[in-house]
């Protein structure tokens, strides 16, 4: 069964589960929460017979299966690419020896096959900005996803090379630069870094600025070309970024698939999780995806006289970049896919042109949404969710009584339209049946009744117990 990825979820006991009746003038709401307080009987969950509570089990499991299945939104792979990317033809931000060009003039992009390559100039000295290269941004901007690529080829390990495949938000670093794959000259790891504004530090190092926070470990270069390519994954949340680097067949096999389950796939090759001492929703926002090779500059270029073997070559980088364009030949990008997901935990900028999915524009506000606003300022709100296509929000239970169909009090609903404060909702006549309303941070949220006037119950059930079914059938 899926579960929602809540990184290590607490060990719950009988002892932690607290049942609170609230009374309400037509209406009673079961919560049940964390609390050192006891489950005593059933007698505290009035009405609730054992048809009931299998009925509310079952409702809880697809509650948890429609909020961890990951959906495909953007499919990037093959023709598709170039619909959604375009190409950066200014100067390099970063101080490189390289002059950006339009890739499909200059016959440095290329597709066959279903794959995408990505080159740079290895026949001539190169001349004025540098050496010819592509750099590659997507149109579609992202808060929240799972990006899975699988790379057939990367720049190998080149003296004066500096290849990366990452995202940025808009006013670096204002808004974020998650690098995965990146590396220099002959480094033979891959560097993981996140950069922010001051004010974030993650795993006790200082995220902030062009030094960022990194993690050096995954397959790089040549351990990437050498395996016949690698697949890398990022999955971003409000608990942090993870990212996993698979070498050669090792990826898991749905990294790729309809519905990928990070939540099997192991320990991540880099983990950065969100906390007190940086809130991720705060210091990242609105991704672009990013490709370039670029050369010497202020990474490859500074650190050229420590490198023995590369300041053997020529005195500087940049001489030696511009002399020796064989040098490069291997210096490109296969990538043979590049798949976005969504679970309904974030939005896509109206920018998104890859036309795979129909979900070219912000994934919310479609059909029956959940809403909650947000305190972080010019963030797009993180919960517009809505369940995917086959999960139903209602599961029957036996009895035939009437149900409210909205709100009942504030708050978010599904198939109850939009949430809001105050208010019931109409109240309607059918077979009685067990609502899932919706989630409110790492809650969920039952409906149910059993009343002959109409009035029912909320239940609230954390999303974080890991045994919650079998609680509630014990």
């Amino acid at each position: 069964m899926a579960t929602f990825h809540n990184p290590k979820p607490p060990h719950v006991t009988d002892h932690d589960l607290d049942v609170r009746q609230r009374a309400a003038p037509h209406s009673s709401a079961i919560n049940i929460g964390l609390s050192p307080r006891p489950l005593q009987s059933e007698h505290q969950i009035p009405r609730a017979t054992r048809d009931e509570i299998a009925a509310l089990t079952l409702a809880v499991s697809l509650a948890r299966l429609s909020f961890a299945q990951y959906t495909l939104q953007d499919d990037y792979s093959g023709a598709k690419f170039l619909n959604g990317f375009s190409f950066f033809t200014e100067a390099d931000p970063t101080e490189g020896y390289v002059d950006y060009v339009d890739g499909t003039s200059s016959g440095l992009f290329s597709q066959s096959g279903g794959k995408v390559k990505l080159s740079v100039d290895s026949s001539n000295v190169a001349s004025g900005r540098g050496r010819k290269s592509v750099r590659l941004t997507s149109k579609a901007s992202y808060n929240h996803a799972l990006i899975v690529i699988d790379v057939g080829h990367m720049p190998a390990n080149i003296c004066g090379v500096w290849p990366a495949f990452w995202s940025t938000g808009p006013s670096w670093p204002s808004n974020g630069e998650i690098d995965i794959i990146e590396g220099v000259n002959l480094q033979s790891t891959n560097k993981i870094t996140l950069h922010t504004d001051p004010g974030c530090t993650i795993n006790g190092k200082d995220c902030q600025g062009s030094q960022g926070c990194s993690v050096d470990s995954g397959p790089y270069g040549d351990k990437i070309n050498s395996a016949g390519g690698a697949t890398y994954a990022l999955e971003w949340t409000s608990e942090g970024m993870s990212i996993w680097g698979w070498a050669g067949e090792g990826a898991p096999s749905d990294a790729l698939g309809k519905a990928p389950d990070p939540s099997g796939w192991g320990t991540p090759t880099a983990s950065f999780p969100s906390g007190s001492s940086c809130n991720v929703d705060t210091f990242f926002k609105d991704q672009q995806i990013i490709f370039d090779t670029t050369f010497c500059g202020v990474w490859a270029g500074e650190v050229w006289t420590t490198d023995p073997q590369c300041s053997s070559l020529a005195p500087t980088c940049q001489e030696y970049v511009q002399n020796n364009p064989k040098a490069f030949a291997d210096a490109y990008w296969t990538i043979n896919a590049l798949k976005v997901y969504t679970n309904g935990d974030g939005s896509t900028s109206s920018g998104s042109t890859s036309g795979s999915t129909g979900n070219t524009g912000n994934t919310g506000n479609m059909g029956n949404t959940v809403e909650e606003s947000s305190s972080r300022v010019g963030a797009q709100p993180p919960s517009t969710i809505r369940p995917p296509a086959g999960v139903p929000t209602t599961v029957d239970a036996p009895v035939a009584n009437p149900i409210p169909t909205g709100r009942t009090g504030g708050g978010r609903t599904w198939g109850g339209g939009r949430g809001g404060r105050g208010g019931r909702g109409a109240v309607r006549k059918e077979k009685r049946k067990l609502r899932v309303r919706g989630r409110h941070m790492k809650h969920l949220i039952i409906e149910t009744s059993d009343r002959d006037d109409g009035h029912g119950q909320s239940v609230i059930l954390d999303s974080a117990v890991p045994a919650l079914g079998e609680e509630l059938k014990g």
